[in-house]
């Protein structure tokens, strides 16, 4: 009977030996149990990999970790399509997250809850997963981050270790994440319009003439008018008014907040797990997540709040 329980190890390396030491058997075992094999990974672990596995690197599905990793609720999304497509084979990932150029505290912030959310979202897959993460390039910060993402960890060896003691469940870990990112009341001054009614024809308006001058490229602009139609449509429906839209410029980024004086008690994981299909709850959160880069949620007895960015 096959195993339907996740894997996920993180393979913490610093010697190219340690690397290929563990990924390699890794692969080979995949290709001797029928599994779908990915090898996600930046071009030097690429490269090594196709190196030594030589003619046994045609059964295996190769993908660049830059354009793969691009965004961290679209990538779970694309694992989610590869594990549904290929079903009932299991799917065995070498997987490596590209984090080179992640800039920002939210970035590394945002890739880190992505770790931890493959844990939930990928639970009861069956799939094997390790993540190399390179000792000799990565801060200290994400590599401690590894350590609470990861339920297994691989350090200098093949032979896997419980990691009982620093792993944190994804919903403790979101919580952390979010009392970690502080939300800044917006500045004086922004752009506002008040939503009083399920007729949100002005407010798309107003936002579309907002975020062109603002400087949204127009490729993202109709993702971002729907990303926030969907948020206030919600606040409409189970917020208490007043109710506003506020759209501002800070640093790269465009934000555009909704904000309601009700109080909603979302978990976590809300709208970062896949739904079932378009009628499952949490469709529409998971849809609006997927066109920005990124949704902070916070609610308290002063109200809920959510913020929306798009670097521009």
């Amino acid at each position: 009977m096959t195993d339907h329980t996740l894997v996920h190890r993180a393979l913490l390396y610093g010697k190219d030996e340690e690397f290929l030491g563990a990924a390699v058997p890794f692969l080979q075992e995949g290709l001797g149990t029928g599994d779908h094999i990915l090898a996600v990974l930046p071009r030097n672990e690429s490269d090594a990999v196709r190196d030594v596995m030589r003619g046994d690197a045609g059964h295996i599905h190769f993908y660049d970790a830059h354009e793969f990793y691009g965004h961290p609720v679209r990538t779970i999304s694309a694992y989610n399509d590869v594990v549904r497509g290929v079903a009932p084979r299991r799917v065995r990932a070498l997987a490596s997250v590209d984090w080179t150029g992640r800039k920002g505290g939210i970035q590394l912030a945002e890739w880190a809850r992505y770790e931890s959310l493959v844990n939930v979202a990928f639970g009861s897959s069956g799939a094997q997963v390790i993540c190399p993460y390179d000792r000799r390039v990565l801060p200290p910060p994400v590599i401690d981050e590894a350590m609470r993402t990861h339920p297994e960890m691989l350090s200098g060896g093949n032979y896997p270790t419980y990691n009982g003691n620093s792993y944190t469940d994804p919903l403790e870990f979101g919580a952390r994440m979010n009392r970690r990112e502080t939300l800044q009341a917006p500045p004086d001054g922004v752009d506002r319009i008040g939503i009083e009614s399920l007729d949100l024809a002005p407010m798309r308006r107003f936002l579309k003439d907002k975020a062109a001058q603002l400087g949204l490229e127009r490729t993202k602009l109709g993702g971002l008018v729907t990303a926030v139609n969907e948020i206030a449509t919600n606040a409409v429906v189970h917020g208490t008014p007043p109710i506003e839209l506020m759209v501002w410029k800070q640093d790269d980024e465009l934000h555009c907040e909704v904000a309601d004086i009700g109080l909603w008690h979302p978990d976590e994981l809300a709208g970062f797990i896949p739904p079932a299909d378009a009628t499952a709850q949490g469709f529409g959160l998971w849809s609006a997540r997927m066109l920005v880069d990124v949704i902070q949620i916070r609610a308290g007895y002063d109200g809920t709040r959510v913020r929306l960015r798009s670097a521009l």
